[in-house]
């Protein structure tokens, strides 16, 4: 009898037809991160010609159509409809340019069935996509897709990819299908949620999701990427290492907005910044944070989906320069920052957006002009959800540091720079993110598309030491807020001179109070 068993599950692995993806549908997709524990509900709603997409049970609301994209988030604590114009509209004659929603379902013909699998009690069908990348094995693509063919919908898609589902850096997805439909939703759920959404305002806004899936559904073996690493490691052998990413080039998802952050500051802002002052005291050849006081630095963070960089940029060097301080390492909410340091700009003084950009500097200058600079801690806050939230009454939570100010550091002074990171910790910085960038793996990123143009900056990141490698070459070494599944652990060696992607062309790091207060209730929320 056992024997017939596995003859037939043979037979049905044999006769499976891979599934074809629905082109309008209703889903409710589970999307969970485990390098940084975050657990999403996503709805999604698509039709033929509008997409609609809710996260956390309504939180966020995007609907995107060849008219463009609405966002219904929280500007701070209050509710606002923002819309982002189509670049192309609905008059595209290109097929290229025509708009598509953003399909939930992998194309399955790169992939290869493998015999089915048991999940969460489903019998599904297996497909998988494997592909190797860099030196140490954690950069590998290992993608599988899981089918329920009894009742024909998706039940998983799990990615440990460099396919980059979320944006452009190497991270573990997993999607699970709570429910499916495999029919076009009704005019009444597809309406935009509000009827502020009628007169909405004006704002340079993406869908958060716009890149979960898509890059997945290329080409997975993309000559052009595979030419393009081949002859950067051709030309930087024995300096720097490259690797495939597993994808066609696809949109960089950082956040940090472009331009120079001094134009977006108001007067208010202004009176809480300073420049560095020279210590005067010599400079070590070598050195780093993370081994000159152990346990300053703290573990490698992912902004997942979200372009909230900026955040990450200002958060890491303030629970740095707070542990050299105190000793104590604590872990702060860049949650926190993404949902009340919005600003209002616009054009050229275009402030932070949340999930759509800002910049490090004014986020922290927005903490100390509302809330007196107060900081509450990530337990106390509540964990990253890698979208815009509500911004919360921080009065009553426990207080995990306190900045009362910011230090630019002159523009291109590397010996400024490196003056300030030794004498206050780790350095916020803006920086361009060339294709190389992208790939790296290991060495010292010394290429020609990093030459400073401030005009490219368009990530924020920290410095956390500089050095010298074996062949004499200066570099500092960044910290990312990629997950350690991308470069070197999480790290970047960018070289120093003229090729520094722009690490010293818009420097500087927060003024952290030495000691908290616990509660203010003058705190404007």
């Amino acid at each position: 009898m056992r024997g017939v068993l596995v003859a037939s599950t043979i037979l049905a692995f044999a006769n499976a037809t891979a599934p074809t993806p629905a082109d309008e549908y209703s889903a409710v997709i589970l999307v969970s991160m485990p390098y940084i524990g975050l657990k999403m509900p996503m709805r999604v709603l698509t039709s033929s010609t509008t997409q609609k997409i809710e996260y956390y049970d309504g939180l966020e609301v995007d609907v995107t159509s060849a008219k463009g994209t609405y966002k219904y988030a929280f500007n701070n604590s209050e509710r606002v409809c923002m819309f982002h114009p189509s670049a192309t509209g609905p008059t595209a004659v290109l097929e290229a340019d025509k708009w598509q929603a953003q399909q939930f379902l992998p194309n399955l013909s790169e992939y290869t069935q493998e015999p089915d699998e048991l999940v969460g009690g489903t019998m599904c069908n297996k497909y998988t996509l494997y592909a190797t990348h860099g030196s140490t094995g954690v950069m590998n693509d290992a993608i599988s897709f899981y089918w329920d063919p009894v009742l024909s919908k998706p039940v998983r898609w799990h990615q440990h990819a460099r396919g980059l589902p979320f944006g452009s850096h190497t991270d573990e997805y997993i999607l699970d299908y709570l429910s499916f439909q495999a029919v076009a939703p009704s005019e009444t759920d597809m309406a935009l949620p509000d009827s502020s959404c009628k007169q909405p305002v004006t704002a340079s806004v993406a869908v958060g999701a716009s890149t979960l899936v898509g890059a997945l559904n290329q080409d997975m073996h993309a000559t052009k990427t595979t030419r393009l690493v081949e002859v950067l490691n051709r030309q930087h052998a024995g300096s720097t290492r490259f690797v495939e990413t597993g994808h066609a080039l696809t949109r960089f998802q950082g956040g940090k907005r472009k331009g120079s952050s001094l134009l977006r500051r108001t007067e208010e802002h202004q009176q809480y910044v300073g420049v560095h002052a020279l210590t005067k005291k010599p400079l070590p050849k070598d050195f780093d944070w993370r081994t000159a006081k152990p346990g300053v630095v703290g573990p490698v963070k992912d902004q997942a989906m979200c372009g909230s960089c900026w955040t990450y940029g200002a958060i890491g060097p303030v629970e740095s320069i707070k542990a050299i301080q105190t000793g104590e390492l604590v872990t702060l909410p860049e949650q926190f920052m993404l949902d009340c340091a919005w600003t209002n700009g616009t054009g050229a003084s275009a402030g932070n957006f949340g999930c759509d950009g800002g910049d490090s500097d004014i986020g922290l200058l927005e903490i100390v002009r509302k809330f007196g600079g107060i900081i509450p801690t990530a337990t106390a806050y509540g964990s990253y959800l890698a979208t815009n939230g509500y911004c919360k009454d921080i009065r009553s939570m426990e207080v995990g540091a306190k900045v009362s100010g910011w230090k630019d550091i002159p523009k291109g002074d590397a010996h400024a720079f490196m003056d300030a990171l030794v004498a206050n910790g780790p350095i916020s910085v803006g920086i361009m993110v060339p294709d190389e960038m992208l790939y790296f793996d290991s060495g010292v990123l010394d290429v020609a598309s990093c030459k400073c143009d401030e005009g490219q900056i368009d990530h924020a990141v920290e410095v956390v030491g500089y050095g010298v490698d074996a062949s004499g070459k200066s570099y500092f070494t960044v910290r990312n807020s990629w997950s350690t599944y991308w470069g070197d652990q999480g790290y970047i060696k960018i070289a120093q001179g003229d090729n520094d992607c722009c690490v010293t062309a818009q420097a500087g790091y927060p003024i952290v109070d030495a000691i908290a207060r616990s509660t203010d209730s003058s705190l404007v929320v």
